[in-house]
């Protein structure tokens, strides 16, 4: 994934900060990336896979796609998305488990 977002790890932040129901907008690469790769001067193997995993980790974090158009994509974060990932049992992803909204820094 690109450096963007961090192999998830930006997404599982927005996912901490977004409450039940809201909605993610994503714009630019790589959405659309079938159509935008050459002005872009980016691999549309490299663009697809970025894709991949953005869908990938959204599905991770149970928020569901509402909207793909041009170079905007929407999620909607489920209303219930700590029942979603209890039913997740193969789930690779980490989720943060502090309960303190204020504790986001890492700490190795």
């Amino acid at each position: 994934m690109g450096p963007l977002f961090a192999d998830g790890i930006y997404m599982m932040e927005v996912d901490r900060v977004l409450r039940p129901g809201a909605y993610w907008v994503l714009s630019g690469p790589p959405i659309n990336w079938k159509v935008n790769y050459k002005s872009w001067q980016r691999p549309k193997e490299e663009l697809e896979e970025e894709q991949r995993k953005i869908e990938e980790v959204a599905k991770l974090l149970c928020w569901e796609k509402k909207s793909e158009k041009s170079e905007i994509a929407i999620w909607q974060k489920t209303v219930d998305s700590e029942s979603c990932r209890r039913r997740q049992e193969d789930s690779s992803a980490k989720f943060c488990e502090s309960t303190d909204v204020n504790d986001v820094w890492y700490d190795p």
